[in-house]
């Protein structure tokens, strides 16, 4: 469900479009997907296949995110 993603940017004062999620689920990248957010799913935490999950990138190490910015 995306209705805290679009709370959280409406919050900020953000489009959607122009925000970046991260997960560590295939559901982060689905409430991402379904708010018109970019996914990014990230290496660590719990996710496991998260190379099939259809985010846009899928990241290592946190500092690999700046390139996403």
């Amino acid at each position: 469900n995306p209705a805290s993603l679009l709370h959280a940017a409406q919050e900020l004062a953000l489009v959607p479009g122009h925000c970046l999620y991260l997960g560590d689920d295939l559901r982060d990248v689905q409430a991402a997907h379904s708010a018109g957010m970019r996914a990014v799913a990230v290496e660590w935490g719990y996710g496991e296949g998260l190379h099939g999950w259809n985010a846009d990138a899928v990241i290592a190490r946190p500092g690999d995110l700046i390139e996403w910015l």
